[in-house]
């Protein structure tokens, strides 16, 4: 027998929004600043290492140097602080394959500099890795559950009307999805899936994920022996970072698993910084 249980998305999403970050790169036009999106991002911590889980091809087009915008997606009083990092300050580990495309591996690190995590911190939450990274492998805190993608969505990007002279205000807007995972796969050494956005008729999926790239799979763990649903727990499952359209329509993001988040992005991680990337 099928249960279908429903859950408010704002119940659901608030917990993945206290980790997603968008990334924004700073250019003046027509003599006025203005923030183009330039990916997503988790925020997670390994030990004392605090930074942000993304996508390569993301992390290797931002400038090595220079200011860098942070948009959040907690809280509403916020909406219209200039949040910027500089990226000479931060520290990159990027695992990229010789070409772009669904194969990858596509993964990447940035640690951030001490000076900015007490604002992160202001802003949201850093998932420890280190502490989950035995969840895909042990006992799961429910057998139900549903898998969701979080990140930005370039198109949906729009300037709001500005308040002063010579200011420029933009309005970002990231995705919560619930979905399908797909064709899992290993590909030279990396674990792989697909995820496909569930299409429902009083919601209208992006016609393009661009933006997405770096954001997050949530595996979503649901407590459904009482009458009234709630979540068990949440789980990071994956990383989107390349779009295929669907025959038919739709897309499907090829997202990285738990082996290349927890493994072989953590090795790399504790090998930089080893007395600092233990668990606390």
């Amino acid at each position: 027998m099928v249960r279908t249980i429903t859950i408010p998305t704002a119940a659901v999403s608030d917990a993945m929004a206290a980790h997603t970050i968008g990334f924004a790169r700073l250019e003046v036009r027509d003599h006025i600043e203005d923030a183009i999106g330039a990916g997503s991002g988790t925020l997670v911590s390994i030990g004392k290492v605090h930074g942000i889980l993304t996508a390569a091809h993301v992390l290797t087009n931002l400038p090595d140097q220079g200011e860098v915008g942070i948009i959040e997606y907690r809280g509403q009083t916020l909406h219209f602080r200039k949040r910027t990092i500089e990226m000479a300050n931060a520290a990159k580990i990027v695992l990229r394959g010789d070409a772009y495309g669904p194969d990858g591996p596509d993964l990447a690190f940035l640690r951030l500099a001490a000076d900015t995590i007490g604002w992160f911190k202001a802003l949201g939450s850093f998932y420890n890795l280190l502490k989950h990274r035995s969840d895909a492998s042990g006992s799961p805190p429910s057998p139900a559950f549903t898998d969701a993608v979080v990140g930005m969505i370039d198109e949906r990007t729009k300037d709001l009307p500005a308040e002063r002279p010579r200011e420029r205000r933009k309005g970002f807007e990231a995705l919560f999805s619930n979905g399908t995972v797909s064709n899992e796969r290993i590909v030279d050494g990396y674990d792989l899936f697909d995820f496909a956005p569930t299409d429902y008729p009083d919601f209208t999926l992006p016609g393009d994920y661009g933006g997405t790239s770096g954001g997050a799979v949530w595996r979503i763990y649901l407590k459904v022996d009482g009458e009234k649903p709630d979540i068990a727990g949440v789980r990071l499952w994956g990383m989107p970072y390349y779009q295929m359209k669907k025959e038919g329509g739709g897309h499907v993001l090829t997202c990285h698993g738990t082996g290349g988040i927890y493994g072989a992005l953590v090795e790399p991680i504790v090998a930089k910084w080893p007395e600092e990337a233990v668990d606390e």
